[in-house]
């Protein structure tokens, strides 16, 4: 079998410096395994973490990264015939994506409904399932609930307003710049705040008629992070799943004691470590079947292929996209 084209990294550090892609040895499928050859794989932050070293799970290098795709199992081994040949799958907790080929146990693979098209399969878990849980189960945001978040125009941030149309709850979008708040509106943010130049604080608060949020996301950290935890109602929760600022979060301590707010971390690979297998499957599948439905449908701004690894990671930390940049082929 020819070798397989991966994007490799030697070292970690800045994604357009150390990301190149090479020839690797095609890999084969063990007892209990499968061979998925990747049609799809996202550029999320959470990969371009991972490549600087700042990710929560590191691989030896060199490595190759990616932590999520779609793909077409291509050869199995002993123990996994049950798999069928060219059945389209989404790999679960396998890292290395951002390659031709990848090896997956059978029991973590995803089989995609017909009518759910490869770009959207592909994103299925960093983005949709992050939201979807953070959403159901650690906020639990109820119909007619306020929710505060930031990075609302990114990827997650816009599958966020999709939930919110079909769960009936309302946000209040903090964005960076004025020219993405009549976007936002158009997709139904119900309230967008920019979080340069505005006191996001007195918006939060004049929206809510003085009470603030009960329940609120951040995906930036930094300053921005601490300011969101302002916006949070006596006993509210902050939710902070991403490190966009690469800054920590300066709290003040006294809104933690005299409030009683909470601020917690959420990361999806521990939750689906942590969660039972059956819950984790169900939740997948109520994921694909919004996104059967159409309800969610996460945007795509540009596809490149393997060979364009340096453009690809260059247009995903540019500012002002309103899709995610995938990788293909």
């Amino acid at each position: 079998m020819p070798a397989t084209r991966a994007v490799r990294i030697a070292s970690f550090g800045e994604p357009t410096e150390v990301v190149t892609t090479a020839e690797v040895p095609t890999p084969e499928a063990g007892p209990g395994e499968v061979v998925v050859r990747m049609r799809v794989r996202p550029v999320n932050p959470s990969d371009l973490s991972l490549v600087r070293g700042r990710y929560g799970q590191l691989p030896p290098l060199p490595a190759t990264p990616g932590l999520e795709g779609v793909g077409v199992v291509e050869s199995v081994g002993a123990g996994a015939e049950a798999v069928a040949l060219g059945a389209r799958v989404v790999p679960i907790g396998v890292m290395g994506t951002w390659s031709e080929r990848v090896v997956a146990p059978a029991a973590q693979l995803v089989p995609v409904p017909d009518d759910v098209d490869d770009d959207t399969a592909a994103q299925l878990v960093v983005n949709p399932l992050t939201a979807w849980v953070m959403l159901t189960e650690v906020l639990d945001v109820q119909p007619g609930e306020w929710l505060l978040h930031d990075a609302a125009a990114s990827t997650l941030g816009r599958v966020v307003l999709q939930l919110a149309r079909a769960r009936g709850f309302r946000t209040i979008n903090v964005v960076r710049r004025a020219d993405q708040v009549d976007e936002l509106r158009a997709l139904g943010a119900d309230e967008v705040v920019v979080s340069e130049g505005e006191g996001l604080e007195e918006r939060v608060r004049a929206i809510t008629g003085g009470a603030g949020v009960a329940k609120a996301m951040d995906a930036v950290g930094g300053e921005l992070g601490a300011r969101m935890a302002d916006c949070l109602a006596p006993t509210g929760t902050l939710v902070v799943y991403g490190l966009l600022s690469r800054e920590p979060i300066p709290l003040d301590a006294r809104r933690i004691i005299f409030g009683g707010t909470t601020v917690r971390g959420f990361w999806l690979t521990q939750w689906m470590t942590q969660s039972p297998p059956a819950h984790v499957a169900e939740a997948m599948g109520i994921v694909l079947r919004l996104m059967a439905e159409g309800t969610v449908a996460p945007p795509v701004e540009a596809r490149y292929g393997l060979d364009q690894v340096h453009e690809a990671v260059a247009h995903a930390e540019r500012p002002g996209r309103s899709g995610k940049v995938l990788l293909v082929g």
